[in-house]
């Protein structure tokens, strides 16, 4: 992953990551889409976007699709 970001930003690159790890989707990068069956559930960047949390993103979540998500690998790993 550093190698990764340092290649992204000393060449200004635009990528694409997928992330299944909400932590290290928030740690990385400077915009998070949060998807879900396909779905686009949130869309976020800037200022705002460094500010979040793994319980926002988890509130974001169950505010748009009316339920908790809930899955280990996304809140542990």
């Amino acid at each position: 992953m550093d190698l990764t970001n340092r290649l992204v930003r000393s060449h200004s690159l635009t990528t694409l990551m997928v992330m299944h790890s909400l932590k290290q989707a928030l740690s990385l990068g400077d915009r998070t889409i949060m998807l879900h069956q396909g779905r686009v559930i949130y869309d976020i960047a800037g200022v705002a976007r460094s500010r979040l949390t793994v319980d926002d993103l988890l509130g974001q979540f169950e505010r748009v699709w009316g339920e908790q998500l809930i899955d280990d690998k996304l809140l542990f790993n």
